[in-house]
């Protein structure tokens, strides 16, 4: 049996950093809006092997996370669990928009799938914070949820309506996520009682336009190290959009359009290598 998954693409409506944590990571919260910007994963059983078809996304096969997520499920489920996976990529990497981790956690519902596994099994929820942090959020195939911790702890939300539009503009090049966690370090003041409030403002959102608290930590060291990003957010609320920002850690932006066609005018007149896409919740 031969299965063909969706990975789909994240944005964040709003991502605020809470504290660095004594293990090295650190503690945020966000809330994740899946969008219908997509990689394909196609999977077959392989006997006791793992073979991967498709872009080098790694300096080291082990890194890619498709190739990590299926050995750990290997390790979990047994040597005989071996799959081949075809990789489609459409989702820009380093983009900020999770398609590593999205790819991953097709790669964990796929081979449950082709092993006679439930998708509720509390080993599949298990795996996937070893492989990313964002890899749960994919795998518990909500349309949005509030993430906490780092990442891991999903509560599922609302998110944006299905009639809105996403607009995202990929500048070409890549953010490290590291690098921008080490900048933001930097800035990071918040006391008890800030996080408090931060908290409070991102678990009373229902849905919708998310509340003037709700900012995204990562713009202002990234938008520092790439002016043309800040350009391309004023853009896009020019163009109309009710609110734009940064997709978690860059260097992709999005905007949230009422209709399509103010969505797609917006979406044009990007030169190479910048690249937009128009797309919806899902």
């Amino acid at each position: 049996m031969v299965l063909t998954l969706p990975a789909y693409a994240k944005i964040n409506l709003g991502l605020r950093i809470l504290r660095r944590r004594l293990d090295g990571y650190h503690d945020i919260i966000t809330v994740f809006q899946r969008i219908l910007l997509a990689d394909k994963v196609v999977l077959d059983k392989a006997a006791e092997q793992i073979i991967y078809e498709g872009p080098n996304l790694t300096a080291s096969p082990g890194d890619n996370l498709c190739i990590k997520a299926a050995r750990l499920f290997q390790t979990v489920f047994g040597a005989d669990c071996g799959v081949k996976i075809s990789l489609n990529k459409q989702i820009p990497v380093g983009a900020g928009l999770g398609g590593g981790s999205s790819d991953a956690a097709a790669v964990l519902r796929g081979m449950a799938q082709l092993n006679g596994i439930q998708p509720e099994d509390p080993r599949l929820k298990a795996i996937a914070p070893t492989v990313g942090s964002d890899v749960l959020f994919f795998l518990a195939d909500v349309p949005a949820a509030i993430g906490e911790g780092k990442g891991e702890i999903i509560t599922p939300n609302r998110g944006l309506a299905t009639s809105d539009w996403v607009v995202i503009v990929w500048p070409g090049f890549g953010v490290s996520t590291a690098d921008a966690y080490r900048k933001a370090d930097e800035t990071l003041t918040f006391s008890e009682n800030d996080i408090k409030i931060i908290i409070y403002d991102f678990l009373k959102y229902q849905g919708g336009t998310p509340t003037a608290g709700m900012t995204n930590d990562f713009e202002p060291v990234v938008f520092a190290a790439h002016p043309e990003l800040t350009e391309v957010r004023n853009r896009l609320l020019q163009a109309g959009a009710r609110f734009a920002g940064l997709c978690g850690s860059g260097s992709s932006l999005f905007g949230v359009f009422d209709g399509e066609t103010q969505g797609r005018a917006a979406a044009r007149g990007w030169r190479l290598p910048w690249l937009s896409f128009v797309c919806r919740p899902c």
